[in-house]
C-alpha cells in the first residue's frame, strides 16, 4: 500500500486527486446545505404554527409545550427507527445462498488489496526471492495435483 501511495506521488496523481476529492465532497456538502435551509425554515414555521394552534385550542401554553415536546420526540424516534430500519445490514437467508451463493458469501472473502496487503508485508519480511520462489512451488504443486485428478 505504501507503494502505491509513493507511485502516485510521484506522477503527481495523489494531489490532483485529492484535491478533486475535496472539491467534490465540498461541492456535494454545500448543495446539500443550501438545499436544507428552506426545510429547516419550513420545519420551524410548522413547529411554530402547531404549537400556536395547538395554545389556541387548550388556552394554556404550559400544557401545548409539554404536548409539542411529547409530539417531536416521537417524529425524532419514528425517524430513529426508520433510519436503523433502512442501514441495517441484511443477513443473508438460506434461500438466498442457494438462489445467489455469490451474494451470501460477500464480506467473506478478502479483497484483492487485502490479498495485495498480504504479499507486500510477506515481501518486507521474508524478501522477494523467498516470495516469489514459494509462489512459484505454490503454482507447480497446484498444476501437479490439477493434473493428476484431470482438472486439467
Amino acid at each position: 500500500m505504501f507503494g502505491a501511495a509513493l507511485r502516485l506521488l510521484a506522477v503527481g496523481e495523489a494531489g490532483r486527486r485529492l484535491g478533486d476529492y475535496a472539491r467534490n465532497l465540498t461541492k456535494r456538502y454545500l448543495m446539500l446545505g443550501i438545499a436544507g435551509i428552506p426545510f429547516v425554515a419550513a420545519t420551524a414555521f410548522g413547529i411554530l404554527a402547531a404549537f400556536w394552534a395547538l395554545n389556541s385550542r387548550i388556552q394554556d401554553p404550559i400544557w401545548a409545550a409539554v404536548i409539542m415536546v411529547g409530539i417531536l420526540v416521537l417524529v425524532g424516534l419514528l425517524i430513529v427507527l426508520i433510519a436503523y430500519g433502512t442501514t441495517r445490514e441484511e443477513t443473508p437467508s438460506a434461500r438466498q445462498a442457494l438462489t445467489q451463493p455469490i451474494r451470501a458469501v460477500q464480506g467473506q472473502f478478502p479483497t484483492t488489496d487485502d490479498v495485495g496487503r498480504q504479499i507486500e508485508r510477506a515481501v518486507q519480511l521474508y524478501g522477494p526471492v523467498r516470495v516469489a520462489t514459494a509462489a512459484a512451488a505454490g503454482g507447480l504443486l497446484a498444476g501437479l495435483l490439477a493434473k493428476k485428478f484431470r482438472q486439467v
